[in-house]
């Protein structure tokens, strides 16, 4: 498998929860704000073997509670994610988590088939009842878009349906999406959140950090925090969600 590399004990990347957490590499988006430009283009990368990988996840299993793979999409390298979470069962004994796009239905529907994902945490990146928006934030256009939020939504369903705890996401770009833009994404999710007996909607601060795929995203300034708390309380009013949280660099994960 090819990584970016992992951290053996994260507090940020399962919601409320420590995780052993798996930067994969590659991307099948390419979000112009996205500032993990060299995990998606490989620039830092390691190519591992699963076992080895499980060794270290051996290591940290009493300090964490799920393995979570993230990127990047993990979905891209199948194989490898099946196998990592086949050996975090069969031989960590731990709890499986993936960060998904959500673009790649078949491969969820195996994993699930198999109950092989504890958790899942799926980036919903803009309205999906907005293609032109949405090809714009994902940086392929709307014609793309419009298979791609199909995809989405019958990963939606199946997650919905068979995993027992589920984050949905959406990061907050200013120059991208505003507060009715996020409104927007947590009505369309409401359905799917109020079905599920363990949903959470999370509203992430955009940081202009770190490698971006588009520099010009350098020069957008972080998203302000009132701005993230008056949207969030905004999402509970509108949408009805009892789990609402906001995500940033000062705070840390906030419930509202």
């Amino acid at each position: 498998m090819h990584v970016a590399g992992w951290i053996s004990i994260s507090l940020v990347d399962v919601l409320e929860n420590p995780s052993f957490t798996v930067w994969f590499n590659y991307c099948n988006f390419r979000c112009p704000w996205c500032q993990n430009a060299h995990v998606v283009d490989a620039i830092e990368t390691k190519r591992i073997r699963v076992k080895d990988l499980i060794e270290e996840i051996k290591r940290a299993s009493t300090l964490v509670e799920y393995v979570q793979a993230t990127g990047g999409e993990p979905t891209i390298q199948a194989d490898s994610l099946r196998a990592l979470f086949e050996l975090c069962k069969d031989e960590a004994h731990i709890k499986t988590s993936l960060s998904t796009n959500g673009s790649r239905s078949d491969v969820i529907r195996g994993l699930l088939e198999s109950d092989l994902l504890d958790h899942a945490a799926v980036d919903v990146k803009a309205p999906l009842g907005n293609p032109s928006k949405y090809g714009e934030v994902i940086g392929l256009g709307e014609q793309k878009a419009v298979e791609i939020v199909e995809e989405i939504r019958s990963s939606l369903n199946l997650l919905v349906e068979n995993v027992p705890f589920i984050e949905f996401r959406t990061t907050m770009v200013p120059t991208l999406l505003s507060k009715d833009d996020v409104v927007e994404v947590a009505v369309e999710l409401r359905e799917y959140i109020r079905n599920h007996g363990n949903a959470a909607y999370v509203i992430q601060q955009f940081l202009p950090s770190g490698t971006l795929i588009d520099p010009k995203f350098a020069d957008v300034e972080r998203t302000p925090i009132e701005l993230l708390m008056e949207t969030a309380k905004e999402v509970k009013d509108e949408a009805g969600l009892r789990r609402v949280y906001v995500r940033t660099q000062e705070l840390g994960v906030v419930k509202i």
